[in-house]
């Protein structure tokens, strides 16, 4: 079955920017234009999602085994390290709440606000983006996205089972009624959902469109060409304040699927290069991980303040969030370089360590299950 290298290329680099985009260090690159719109690539993520699910379990899904080991699979994909970073952000809460008993007050008091104690549970079932009056933004709170896309998977895999011959209908109804809602703000749903609903099931339809124009014989130079427009299009939307921005960009970064699914021009060629290639297979690792890098490396800024009197973390102005600065252009640049390391430092640890052992751990178990199954089959009387 066929990889597309170049896509999980593009899913590295949008991970980093997402990261990029929830560190606001004042006078660095990170304040440019590019990584202040670089949430709207978690569009980006869903529609790679749906393209990439269709195209490896689209023929595999017919049985309710078949379900169960995709259930199986997909769960230790993204539970293990889910969780442990939710763990991660519950400890950094408790050493928030023993700095508060020694004295030093902080600008939210611990396990208040998105990080209160009733948001665990929702947390730990990934239900925080589907039910209303939960925070999809609580604790760990990119894994709003993970919340998503796990019941996504779910939904994509019943209805393939349950319904094969109009799967595809049903996936193009979803898709347009998701957008539709988003368009003109019928929130029948939260809104995080819409949009996992809306993206994932527009990449569905793009691998359909895909699989028609596939075998096409296109030159390189014009493969190059679609290339560069594609992503100059899909840059100037990011940055641009057009109305309907989050749907327009869905549907460019459908366009910008399918233009790098054949991976034939000169930009394929660059991002299938092995550092791109290793951003890719880390950009889950990153994506978990980087919320409580930044987190815990402000607690500590802010202590290192209170201590020297020298404020490095602010929390005035247009932010969203904790402003840091060393009022240095240079030295707020290394500060941004600097935590970007860590972040794939610790990314490639937990990769290891985490990520890839319940990828194995749910290979084990589906499997076992298959043998369970071959050893004890159904009785049937007759």
């Amino acid at each position: 079955m066929k990889r597309f290298q170049v896509l999980d290329g593009f899913r590295g680099i949008c991970a980093l920017s997402v990261a990029v985009y929830h560190m606001h260090i004042a006078q660095s690159f990170g304040e440019w234009a590019f990584f202040r719109n670089a949430h709207h690539m978690v569009s980006f993520f869903f529609v790679l999602s749906g393209f990439v699910m269709v195209h490896t379990y689209g023929q595999r899904l017919a049985t309710t085994d078949q379900f169960r080991q995709f259930f199986i699979t997909r769960t230790f994909r993204l539970y293990p390290l889910h969780v442990f970073v939710l763990l991660l952000a519950i400890a950094l809460e408790f050493m928030k709440l023993g700095a508060e008993h020694a004295g030093i007050a902080f600008n939210q008091p611990s396990f208040t606000g998105q990080r209160a104690p009733e948001e665990i549970i929702p947390n730990l079932l990934l239900l925080q983006s589907w039910w209303p009056g939960f925070n999809p933004q609580s604790f760990n709170f990119p894994a709003w996205s993970i919340s998503v896309e796990y019941y996504l998977y779910m939904i994509f895999a019943g209805i393939l089972v349950c319904t094969p011959r109009f799967a595809m209908l049903i996936f193009l109804v979803i898709t347009l009624t998701a957008t539709a809602c988003l368009s003109l703000g019928l929130a029948f749903l939260m809104e995080p959902a819409l949009q996992g609903l809306s993206c994932f099931f527009a990449g569905v339809m793009t691998y359909q469109i895909y699989q028609v124009i596939q075998h096409k014989s296109i030159p390189r130079w014009l493969h190059t060409a679609l290339e560069v427009v594609g992503i100059c299009l899909t840059v100037n939307l990011l940055v641009s304040n057009a109305d309907h921005k989050q749907i327009i960009l869905m549907m460019s970064f459908c366009a910008l699927m399918l233009i790098f699914s054949f991976e034939g021009g000169v930009i394929s060629t660059l991002l299938k290069a092995g550092p791109f290639e290793k951003l890719g297979t880390l950009s889950y690792s990153i994506y978990m991980t980087h919320a409580m890098v930044l987190f815990a490396f402000t607690l500590a800024m802010l202590l290192v303040g209170k201590i020297t009197g020298h404020a490095i973390v602010t929390y005035a102005g247009a932010s969203p969030g904790p402003m840091l600065s060393f009022n240095n252009p240079v030295a707020d640049n290394f500060l941004l370089l600097g935590l970007l390391t860590i972040i794939v430092g610790i990314s490639t640890v937990s990769h290891r360590f985490i990520e890839q052992r319940g990828i194995e751990w749910g290979k084990r178990l589906s499997r076992r299950g298959r043998m369970t199954s071959a050893i004890n089959p159904i009785k049937t009387v007759s």
